[in-house]
């Protein structure tokens, strides 16, 4: 299969080129060979390298960046992502859009299913969500995969934990979350797009927890004496909101793909073991 990897240069777009590169033609492509924001341009290179599928991996992914560049982030999240829904349909190529827990607004305690309302309570999570429903409205071959708080690749958040000293760390918010290895994504992903069962999904290890408590396992793993302080959103000035509830169900996943997703303690263990500390 020939896929044309967007946002190859951010941590998931990267890391997925790199696993399809196994057993796919891969086509990777950043914002340095690809201006998403740009629609001709976008069609005229779908059309010229005629992909299988087109994952859009591409986007403005820091949260406050978002929040302090309303105009950029809609921009480049929905409308760039609205070009490459159009050269999809038009040359009738499936499209994979990586999107976001953050698309949920955060008022459930239970997890969130795929058709539960969507109540964004930020602007990346607003944009996000802008672009779902272009692609729901333009294209008929579609599969929209919402993740959470993926770690693993190159930007990793337990790996800049473990880098810093011995000072207590901070995380903003102790919501309750999903997190995800970037590994078990990418499997996915690879299942997902071999199949015509389209639609939008819940793509998260399973297990509900607090970011907190995700960082203190990682420590308790690596037996290090850390304090780990969750950090209200309220007390920082030009931090964007984050929802306090975005554990999601994966159901669907496993009732389509029979992909059934690890617990989250069991892929931090898998991803810890790949790793070393000083």
């Amino acid at each position: 299969m020939k896929i044309m990897v967007l946002g190859s240069s951010g941590n998931i777009g990267n890391y997925l080129s790199n696993y399809l590169k196994k057993q796919h033609q891969v086509i990777a492509l950043d914002k340095d060979n690809l201006d998403i924001t740009d629609k001709d341009l976008v069609l005229q290179q779908v059309q010229s390298y005629s992909p299988d599928v087109v994952i859009q991996a591409a986007g403005l992914s820091d949260i406050d960046f978002c929040e302090n560049h309303e105009t950029e982030s809609y921009t480049v999240n929905t409308l760039g992502t609205l070009n490459v829904a159009y050269a999809c349909n038009s040359l009738s190529i499936p499209i994979v859009y990586i999107s976001s827990a953050y698309v949920y607004g955060g008022e459930k305690h239970s997890p969130y299913f795929e058709t539960d309302k969507c109540t964004p309570i930020n602007i990346y999570g607003k944009s996000k969500l802008a672009a779902e429903k272009l692609i729901r409205t333009i294209c008929s071959k579609y599969f929209i995969i919402r993740t959470s708080w993926c770690f693993g690749g190159n930007d990793c958040y337990i790996k800049k934990a473990l880098s810093q000293s011995n000072t207590p760390i901070f995380l903003i918010s102790n919501a309750v979350i999903n997190p995800t290895y970037i590994e078990d994504l990418c499997s996915s992903v690879s299942q997902i797009i071999a199949s015509d069962f389209y639609g939008v999904y819940n793509c998260v290890n399973e297990g509900a927890v607090s970011k907190v408590d995700v960082i203190k396992y990682v420590f308790e793993y690596f037996n290090l004496q850390k304090n780990v302080l969750p950090l209200a959103t309220e007390a920082i000035t030009n931090i964007a909101p984050r929802p306090s509830y975005t554990a999601m169900n994966t159901c669907l996943l496993y009732n389509c793909f029979n992909i059934k997703m690890p617990s989250w303690q069991d892929s931090v263990k898998n991803y810890l073991g790949t790793i070393s500390i000083k």
